[in-house]
């Protein structure tokens, strides 16, 4: 098992099947834990952290769930291999950074990933296609409760779950969504929809999380305070306010093109032009025209293509995934050559 297990497979959560999908590409939960008796990754030996990894790797593919998937060990993957892993949002930037003794455990859909010894020992990530917070929580719940029956917790009677960092004290329980907010971005109208978040407890990021940019008009929105709350309630809490952003994002699109028809025409169709005729295209730009082609589709005024080829275009055209199909690392023009051969056969 190994990179070579993971690299190519489908990632049934970008097929664009979910709720609301047209706006919303995926939903995650993530949970915290750590093992009881053992130190903190940032405080542990790497001895320590060898015996963890081995621990939980072999403990989490013993659970059915687990089922047809395999493991990645990060320090035995190559640097664009492991940026592949988080291109894909399997992994974090932080699992990628410092991977010595880290690993990655998945499920045979890739649906369910547990990240080894990164912050904490265990991190749990389920995914779901579309905007779907309550079947998503409730299907991270079900995986804890399968994999707590192998481990013993960190815990404590008045906190909760114990954590490396003080904001996931509690529930350990993160959730977040993927989304597109396009029309947001062009009229002019994102910064009063994320200030509302931030004043509501929510985090908004760019697409890999923490310190990473915007691109494509695609951002993270996920809850910060876990301590004295249910999952459930976070959940619930977490659905009511962003279906809200989902509803703006859908007024401004309608909004955008009942005041400029033409102009929304001419730059989704162009974007699609230059995907389908380009010979040369930068990630930057790529992002961009995806992004003006999936609102497009959106919208109805362009070919209905798959929302999920859409999505995944997304991933497959960031640089580690150009290098992983090319079979070998390759510099940045070399990469934007393939990145629109790719793009040239997807769109044509």
């Amino acid at each position: 098992m190994g990179f070579a297990e993971i690299a190519g497979r489908e990632t049934s959560w970008l097929d664009g099947s979910g709720p609301y999908g047209q706006v919303v590409i995926s939903t995650r939960v993530r949970l915290a834990r750590n093992l009881s008796g053992r130190r903190f990754t940032h405080h542990a030996a790497e001895s320590d952290l060898a015996s963890i990894r081995q621990e939980v790797v072999r403990s989490v593919l013993e659970r059915s769930a687990f089922s047809g998937g395999g493991e990645v060990m990060m320090g035995e993957c190559r640097a664009h291999e492991r940026k592949y892993l988080l291109e894909s949002h399997l992994a974090s930037a932080d699992l990628v950074r410092e991977f010595r003794q880290r690993a990655l455990v998945f499920s045979n859909d890739l649906r369910l990933v547990v990240m080894i010894n990164e912050e904490d020992h265990l991190r749990l990530q389920v995914f779901r296609p579309g905007f779907d917070p309550i079947a998503t929580c409730a299907d991270a719940l079900a995986l804890d409760a399968e994999l707590e029956e192998g481990f013993d917790y960190a815990w404590s009677d008045e906190l909760g779950y114990l954590t490396a960092c003080v904001t996931n004290v509690g529930t350990g329980f993160r959730i977040s969504v993927l989304i597109h907010l396009p029309a947001l971005v062009l009229t002019n109208e994102i910064e009063k929809i994320l200030t509302a978040l931030r004043q509501l407890q929510f985090t908004v990021r760019g697409l890999f999380g923490e310190g990473s940019a915007v691109r494509g008009a695609l951002f993270q929105i996920s809850n910060m305070g876990t301590l004295g709350r249910s999952e459930e309630g976070i959940a619930n809490d977490f659905t009511r306010h962003v279906s809200k952003v989902i509803q703006y994002e859908k007024m401004a699109r309608d909004s955008l093109f009942e005041r400029d028809a033409d102009g929304v025409r001419d730059m989704t169709h162009r974007s699609l032009g230059t995907l389908r005729g380009a010979w040369l295209m930068t990630s930057t730009e790529a992002f961009d025209r995806l992004s003006h082609v999936r609102m497009g589709v959106a919208l109805g005024i362009l070919p209905p293509l798959p929302m999920g080829a859409l999505n995944r275009a997304l991933v497959e055209m960031q640089p580690a995934h150009v290098q992983v199909a090319a079979g070998n690392p390759i510099k940045g023009r070399e990469r934007a050559v393939a990145r629109a051969a790719y793009l040239r056969k997807l769109f044509a």
